[in-house]
C-alpha cells in the first residue's frame, strides 16, 4: 500500500462498482485524489483496480454489516496515518418500485438497510477520520449523502420504499449537518434529478415481473413507469453530476443541498401544494 503524501488527499465512495459511484470514482482519480471504493465482489474490485490504476483502492464491503464497515476503517486509517479524511460519499443505494401490498418485506428491508442503515453506519465508524479524532491533522472531513430532487422531499405511489430511504437520508442529513458543526465536518446532500444509470434499467425490468397485473394497481403503476421513461429521456450526464459532486468537496463554502437537473420543473415540485399534487398523481 503507497503512502499518504501531505498534499493527498483521500475519498471513500460507497457503491463503486457502477452508476454514479463508479464515475464519481473515475473523475477524482482523474483529478488527483486517492480513492477508495467500496464494492461487493471479487470481480467487480479486480475491474475496478484494472480500470482506474494506482489511485484508487477497492474494498469489498457491504454498507448493512457493521463488522465489514469497521474492517473498512481499519484499512483506510492505516493508510492516512496521521492525516484526516477529505471525504466520505454515502452513495450506496438500491431501488425498489411496486405498491405496498404486493412489496415483500425483504424488499422494503433491503432498501432501507441499504441506503439508510448504510449511511449510518458508514457515518458512525467514519466520524473520527473526518475529524471528530482531533489529534489528527488536517482540516476537517465533509459527508457528502446522495439523495434524490423528487424522492428526498415527495412522495411518489409505488415508490414508498425508495422515497422513505430518501427521505431519511434528508432528515439524518440535516440532524448530524448540525450535530457535527463544533467539529467543522461540513455535511452536504446531493440531490440529483433524473440520472440514466443502471439502477434505473434495472429496476423498470424489475417492476415488469409484476404479480399484481390483474389488480387495480396494474393501469397507474404503468403510467408510473412511463413518466420514469420520460424523465430518463431528458436526464442529466452522470459526468456532470460527477462534477457537482466534486465542487461539494472543494468549495470553500458549500451549499447544504445541491440539486443538479436537465429539468428544471423539478425543483419546483416540492414546493406544491400536497392536495394539488394528489390530484395530480
Amino acid at each position: 500500500m503507497e503512502n499518504l503524501n501531505k498534499k493527498e488527499q483521500v475519498v471513500l465512495v460507497t457503491g463503486s462498482s457502477s452508476g454514479i459511484g463508479k464515475e464519481l470514482c473515475r473523475m477524482l482519480v482523474s483529478t488527483g485524489y486517492k480513492v477508495f471504493g467500496t464494492v461487493r465482489s471479487k470481480k467487480d474490485s479486480a475491474t475496478l483496480s484494472k480500470e482506474f490504476g494506482s489511485r484508487f483502492e477497492s474494498i469489498i464491503m457491504d454498507v448493512t454489516i457493521e463488522s465489514q464497515v469497521l474492517k473498512a476503517r481499519n484499512k483506510v486509517e492505516k493508510y492516512l496515518g496521521s492525516a484526516k479524511l477529505c471525504a466520505l460519499i454515502n452513495n450506496a443505494g438500491v431501488a425498489t418500485l411496486g405498491p405496498v401490498e404486493y412489496m415483500t418485506t425483504t424488499e422494503f428491508v433491503t432498501q432501507i438497510n441499504t441506503k439508510v442503515l448504510g449511511t449510518f453506519l458508514c457515518t458512525k465508524t467514519f466520524l473520527p477520520l473526518l475529524g471528530t479524532n482531533r489529534k489528527l491533522e488536517g482540516p476537517p472531513g465533509r459527508i457528502i449523502n446522495i439523495s434524490s430532487i423528487l424522492g428526498g422531499k415527495i412522495g411518489s405511489p409505488f415508490m414508498s420504499a425508495y422515497c422513505a430511504s430518501k427521505h431519511a437520508v434528508e432528515a439524518f442529513s440535516e440532524s448530524i449537518r448540525r450535530e457535527l458543526k463544533p467539529y467543522g465536518i461540513k455535511v452536504i446532500i446531493v440531490a440529483p434529478g433524473s440520472i440514466s444509470t443502471p439502477i434505473w434499467n434495472t429496476l423498470k425490468r424489475h417492476g415488469r415481473n409484476m404479480n399484481f397485473s390483474d389488480t387495480e394497481y396494474y393501469t397507474p403503476f404503468n403510467k408510473i413507469l412511463r413518466s420514469l421513461e420520460k424523465f430518463d429521456q431528458n436526464s442529466l450526464p452522470i459526468d456532470k453530476l460527477s462534477k457537482v459532486i466534486l465542487k461539494s468537496i472543494e468549495t470553500k463554502y458549500p451549499k447544504i443541498r445541491y440539486t443538479p437537473t436537465n429539468d428544471f420543473s423539478q425543483k419546483l415540485w416540492p414546493y406544491i401544494p400536497k392536495k394539488l399534487m394528489d390530484k395530480f398523481f
